[in-house]
């Protein structure tokens, strides 16, 4: 009798536990579904032809229906999570990160950064010059996405005078831009985790610059005995007043200031530089900040979507965080804990093959199982970004490889074996786990 009520309370809760996960299954099938169908039929970017704000809609049409309640409640429970102050902070950010980005640009600090690494390498280093040069501007503008698309053409060049091969440089180029969105201040990543974990800014990027600067090390020694020619590159002319807003940004970033400070105040510096150095106006900064904004409108959107899913199945988030803590308490502790926030972002990554959505749908989840195990929150922010960026970087229909395949001309499978800080960074974050003490 007793085994009988024993599993009747446990189908119960698994039943009830998978209704208030369906909107979020409808999602994945919609999403993952169209990635394979247009995969197999040849179109390029297959998981991007359908925007992930357009899947959303049927799952938060479903959460709609199993949420209870009229209208009017089903309404003010949506709305309560697209309002969370996590999620109009994150979209806030967003903004301000596009704009620095879109303005850096147009003012040439991109293309300076990458003569400058260029004029100062010797050919036997171009490899690691490359990974450098990646990684510099990554953190600086905070996109893997715009740093492969800079740098990727520079390496297909590379490739066709003989300086590397081909799919080790465009493989270099990635993992560099990895570097920079697992690390940087202003990467949507990075706003995603911390903002999710609550967790402080400059403590993660410590601990986060530990994990990933090993990984760095790693293949950079790697690189080096990867490289067998040495054909110069011609020295291409660059101002060196245009880096001044990357370094600016990353200045205040290590001195622990509000990330709202630091982003208007880079943004300004961007801008004043431009107005010297580029023959900017106020008229063009005006319209560069409008760009950078619409560049983050659909990840934006979608956080918006995502929190008022998040709303419709609250209660599910905290059933799986209650039950995954309930069997740690029983089978591990804190490094156990640790590891499963790394496996639930990393398949949540795999399934949607991109990082930062990973991390706003695991967020929650990590959250209550950091908090019920004493994790500090800097920690679980960590693992979500270097999980999810050691995943994104070397998946092969993930964007970040599909880019720099077709800009070299080459299959996802070439590239991504040779992704070395991608598996660096996903190997080093497990070792820090098992072997470092957790500290406050």
């Amino acid at each position: 009798m007793i085994l009988l009520l024993v599993w009747h309370y446990f189908e119960s809760y698994c039943v009830s536990l998978l209704i208030h996960f369906i909107p979020l299954l409808i999602f994945v099938c919609l999403y993952v579904g169209a990635g394979i169908y247009f995969s197999l039929t040849g179109v390029e970017n297959a998981f991007y032809q359908l925007s992930p704000s357009v899947a959303i809609m049927p799952a938060i049409a479903v959460g709609w229906a199993l949420t209870k309640g009229n209208t009017t409640e089903r309404m003010n429970t949506f709305l309560e999570g697209v309002r969370h102050r996590d999620i109009i902070t994150m979209c806030l950010m967003f903004l301000l990160a596009g704009a620095f980005g879109t303005v850096t640009n147009a003012i040439g600090s991109v293309d300076a950064t990458v003569n400058f690494a260029l004029t100062h390498l010797p050919p036997q280093l171009l490899l690691i010059g490359l990974f450098l040069t990646a990684a510099f501007i990554s953190t600086a503008i905070g996109t893997s996405m715009g740093t492969i698309a800079t740098l990727a053409p520079l390496a297909a060049s590379m490739a066709t005078q003989g300086a590397i091969s081909p799919s080790i440089g465009m493989a270099t180029v990635i993992g560099g831009a990895m570097f920079g969105d697992s690390l940087s201040m202003i990467s949507d990543t990075t706003i995603a985790a911390v903002l999710s974990q609550e967790a402080d800014l400059r403590a993660k990027l410590k601990l986060n610059g530990q994990v990933a600067g090993l990984a760095a090390a790693l293949t950079m020694i790697i690189l080096y005995f990867m490289h067998d020619m040495a054909v110069s590159i011609p020295a291409q002319p660059y101002d060196l007043w245009l880096l001044t807003p990357y370094f600016f940004l990353i200045t205040l970033a290590l001195m622990g200031m509000n990330v709202f400070i630091v982003l208007v105040l880079s943004l300004s510096v961007a801008g004043g530089v431009g107005f010297v150095h580029h023959g900017y106006n106020v008229v063009a900064l005006s319209q560069d900040i409008a760009k950078g904004f619409i560049s983050m409108h659909d990840i934006m959107l979608l956080s918006l979507l995502v929190g008022g899913l998040s709303g419709l199945t609250g209660k599910g988030s905290e059933k799986l965080g209650l039950a995954l803590s309930t069997l740690l308490d029983k089978h591990g502790g804190q490094r156990s804990a640790q590891l499963v926030i790394g496996k639930i972002v990393s398949v949540f990554d795999l399934l949607l093959a991109n990082n930062t959505v990973a991390i706003i749908f695991s967020g929650q989840m990590a959250r209550d199982i950091a908090k019920k195990h004493h994790i500090p929150p800097h920690y679980s922010a960590t693992w979500l970004d270097t999980f999810s960026c050691a995943f994104q970087g070397i998946i092969p229909y993930g964007a970040q490889i599909l880019l720099a395949s077709a800009v070299g001309g080459l299959s996802p499978l070439q590239i991504m074996p040779h992704v070395y800080f991608c598996y660096f960074l996903g190997l080093i974050s497990v070792g820090f786990i098992l072997f470092k003490k957790v500290r406050a």
